[in-house]
């Protein structure tokens, strides 16, 4: 007796189901992020840029060429020159040589020169002297975030169909996104305006 009934997997049935129906198509009105929680994307949204955009520190501490470190240890420290520190937000006027190294803070964007950072707890200031003991060896790219470590420019960061909840919200302001268009219905196309 031949059988009347094919069953599918869930998702195999729905994906059937959803290629005979028509893609719906809504008004949208221009909402500000404030407003955009419980809304539903209508396409993916696709990172404009990368995230970060420079590579930049996760610690408190010294930016330094990683090589300066090679061997340092509590009883046989590395000693570095401090060249300056980086202030937050700004670009550092100053590139790191050898035998150099600058303070720098967490977030802080990595100076020229520099490819890694040893940790504040790890260092002392010399007195009298703009000098800093090493006491730890710190490998290329330790303690640093690199160029698109987070996002990648042009990775889709929020597919079509997702429910905007909170941690989103976050993720798209991160990138500059700042108004969405939304329809009545909850679906909305996201609008890059900084």
């Amino acid at each position: 007796m031949p059988e009347f009934l094919t069953l599918l997997p869930p998702d195999e049935a729905r994906d059937k189901l959803l290629a005979h129906l028509p893609s719906p198509e809504f008004d949208s009105d221009s909402i500000d992020i404030l407003h955009a929680l419980g809304r539903v994307t209508a396409e993916d949204i696709v990172a404009p840029h990368p995230l970060p955009d420079f590579q930049r520190t996760t610690v408190d501490g010294y930016a330094v060429r990683a090589k300066d470190t090679f061997g340092a240890t509590d009883s046989l420290p590395a000693y570095l020159n401090l060249i300056g520190e980086v202030p937050m937000g700004d670009s550092p006027s100053f590139e790191i040589g050898a035998g150099q190294c600058a303070l720098i803070h967490t977030g802080g964007m990595l100076p020229k020169g520099a490819d890694a950072v040893v940790m504040l707890e790890y260092t002392q200031h010399i007195d009298g002297a703009e000098e800093i003991e090493i006491f730890k060896s710190v490998a290329d790219g330790e303690n640093i975030i690199h160029i698109g470590e987070d996002v990648a420019q042009g990775q889709v960061v929020i597919p079509k169909g997702t429910i905007l909840r909170p941690a989103e919200i976050g993720g798209l302001t991160a990138l500059g996104f700042m108004s969405f268009a939304c329809s009545q219905e909850n679906w909305c196309w996201v609008d890059f305006n900084r």
